[in-house]
């Protein structure tokens, strides 16, 4: 019997490129997403939220330093993951792929 548990979370590898001025920046970092029910997703309550608001959960592996030069941490860092265009899109890109991936059948 196949047993589903309905309140998941799991940390999933996120792979992301960033250009800071003419150099290109490659690196991965660890997110911890939950899993939303489609019904949460499509709910008019969550029509104004991103995506990452409902499912990233802590990232891990990742340093940005504060305007104190010390470094983010907690939901400080999140935050400013998520408002960067190029590391949110690749959070993004690493849940859609995090869900379909382990459905998709092997040939």
């Amino acid at each position: 019997m196949f047993k589903m548990n309905k309140n998941r979370c799991y940390q999933y590898p996120v792979s992301v490129t960033i250009f800071d001025g003419e150099k290109e920046q490659t690196g991965r970092f660890t997110a911890t997403f939950k899993v939303m029910p489609n019904s949460a997703l499509r709910d008019e309550s969550n029509a104004d939220k991103r995506l990452l608001d409902l499912v990233l959960v802590n990232v891990e592996g990742v340093e940005v330093p504060g305007d104190d030069g010390k470094p983010l941490q907690g939901e400080a860092l999140v935050e400013t993951l998520k408002d960067d265009p190029s590391v949110s899109a690749a959070m993004v890109a690493a849940y859609q792929e995090s869900i379909t991936k382990k459905n998709r059948p092997r040939t």
